[in-house]
């Protein structure tokens, strides 16, 4: 599904307890295998869908699989149909994870080189990307000193991403994560994630002012868990990060914090099942001051069920969100918002031990199941970002053998 387009140069808590990238945030947080999943081998949405997404039916497209081992995707971000990014990681023969990150030029997707600072031996993940402009964008995760996760950030430098300093407040010697990003222009960028000090986690904002990186003040409910995994910035005096924390039962609930042009402040949002159940959210899209939407996933107390919920200038509200069949187990990881009257969400579901995609799209008024066959054995999308019409998911198969990555275009 190649656009018209002229040529783009390209410009689980592992052993330090630290998230090793999206694609894992399924087994981390309702402890599933990584290979629930979402599938790639979209078909149409249905003709209301089309009509407010302006999207008429998904295709896999194959991306790049540099590696003969595992090659996953975590994030995607797209610009226009002509240009974007997809970042993750393949395994080295050694068995070590390094960093992948792959553009779409309107014809193919293309492997770029990457840095590692960790080294050939050691784990160096990506998690989460943003674009700015076709010479400004971001990719953002972490790496292995040796010693603890440290926080990794990497821009393009004519044609090769070369790592760009960035802070590590729980030091060298404790966990530093980020898992996502949003940018609205070439000096105003955010990556979120988690760190900590030795004793729990906090949350974690860095800001991009055209220079540096600095870590941001953030708020903090819970005194041992505080993790944010998602991020959206509609402007540069408005933005959303989203997550989750621990309260007093132990009980994970959702967190959202938002930022007024000054300061980063906590914004009151629904937990549905109520404080004896566990609740997070792990991602978040806005288009305006008055339309943004949070997903993720809760527990009733009969399994994992999806979770939607909507910012309507004034209030955060949950929002009637359909479950495939009898799943036992269903999550949402990815949200893009074309308008107020479109939106995707991607995650995935299992029912009688069977992993199934799962797609829901939102056409002003509900939002329904959109049809979503699997791709090999089991598959998994992790991430979804829109440009005008054109929309991209990424993720990950496998079909009896290695993980390879994949990306379902939806125009």
């Amino acid at each position: 599904m190649a656009a018209n387009c002229r040529a783009v140069v390209p410009r689980r808590r592992d052993k330090f307890g630290v998230v090793m990238i999206n694609v894992h945030r399924l087994a981390r947080h309702i402890r599933l295998p990584a290979s629930l999943v979402v599938a790639a081998g979209m078909v149409a949405a249905g003709s209301s869908a089309a009509s407010a997404a302006q999207c008429v039916s998904w295709a896999g497209i194959p991306p790049a699989n540099p590696s003969s081992s595992d090659n996953t995707f975590g994030a995607v971000a797209v610009r226009s149909p002509c240009d974007a990014w997809a970042v993750g990681s393949d395994r080295g023969s050694g068995g070590s994870f390094h960093t992948l990150i792959e553009h779409w030029n309107g014809t193919r997707w293309t492997v770029m080189l990457s840095s590692n600072p960790g080294g050939f031996n050691r784990d160096s993940f990506l998690a989460g990307v943003a674009a700015a402009s076709s010479g400004h964008a971001w990719a953002v995760g972490y790496y292995d000193d040796g010693t603890a996760g440290q926080t990794l950030i990497e821009a393009p430098n004519n044609g090769l991403w070369k790592q760009v300093p960035s802070a590590n407040p729980g030091g060298p010697n404790q966990p530093n994560v980020l898992l996502a990003a949003a940018a609205t222009s070439a000096r105003n960028a955010w990556a979120v994630g988690y760190y900590s000090k030795g004793i729990g986690f906090a949350t974690l904002i860095e800001h991009w002012n055209g220079t540096t990186w600095r870590q941001v003040p953030s708020p903090n409910p819970s005194t041992v868990n505080n993790e944010l995994l998602g991020i959206a910035a509609p402007s540069a005096k408005d933005a959303w990060a989203v997550g989750q924390y621990a309260d007093s039962s132990n009980k994970f609930q959702t967190l959202i914090l938002h930022w007024n042009g000054s300061v980063w402040k906590r914004v009151r949002s629904p937990n549905p099942a109520g404080s004896g159940s566990s609740h997070s959210l792990t991602a978040v899209a806005a288009t305006s001051s008055t339309n943004a939407w949070a997903v993720g996933q809760f527990d009733p107390g009969s399994g994992f069920r999806p979770l939607i919920e909507h910012w309507n200038g004034r209030a955060w509200k949950s929002v009637p969100t359909p479950s495939p069949g009898p799943a036992s187990v269903a999550v949402l990881n990815g949200v893009t918002a074309l308008s107020a009257r479109g939106a995707w969400a991607v995650g995935a579901y299992t029912s009688l031990n069977t992993n199934h995609t799962l797609i829901e799209h939102w056409n002003g008024t509900r939002w329904s199941l959109a049809p979503s066959p699997s791709l090999g054995i089991s598959a998994t999308l992790t991430s979804v970002s829109s440009s005008g019409n054109t929309v991209w998911a990424a993720g990950y198969y496998e079909n009896g053998g290695p993980d390879l990555t994949l990306a379902a275009h939806c125009c």
